[in-house]
C-alpha cells in the first residue's frame, strides 16, 4: 500500500478483516505470533482494549526481518514462538546485532 508520499510507513494484513458496524474491536487478542506486541498476547482481561501503538512493535518486527533476514522470535513450533513472543526477551549483545552498521 502506498500514501500521499514516500515518507509513510503502511502494512496491511486483511486475514482477521471483518465489516462492523458498532464495535471496532472484534477480536480483542489477535495478531500473528511473533509478530504482535506483548501487550496483546498477554492481555487478560477480554473487555479491555489495546492502543494502536502495538501496531508499531509489529513494525519494528518487520524491519528486525528486512535488517537480520531472522526473526526476533526464531522457533518452529507455534508453541515456542508464543512462549518468547510473550516474554519479549532479545538479547540485543548477540553477534548478528553486533555487526549491523
Amino acid at each position: 500500500m502506498r500514501k500521499e508520499n514516500d515518507y509513510d510507513c503502511v502494512v496491511a494484513d486483511f486475514g482477521l478483516a471483518e465489516h462492523c458496524e458498532n464495535d471496532p474491536y472484534l477480536f480483542v487478542r489477535c495478531g500473528t505470533p511473533g509478530y504482535v506486541a506483548p501487550e496483546v498476547v498477554n492481555l487478560k482481561d477480554l473487555k479491555a482494549k489495546y492502543h494502536p501503538i502495538c501496531d508499531l512493535f509489529s513494525v519494528g518486527v518487520i524491519f528486525h526481518l528486512l535488517a537480520l533476514r531472522k526473526p526476533p522470535f526464531p522457533g518452529k513450533e507455534y508453541d515456542e514462538v508464543l512462549s518468547q513472543n510473550r516474554a519479549c526477551k532479545i538479547n540485543f549483545s548477540a553477534p548478528e546485532y553486533l555487526q549491523l552498521p
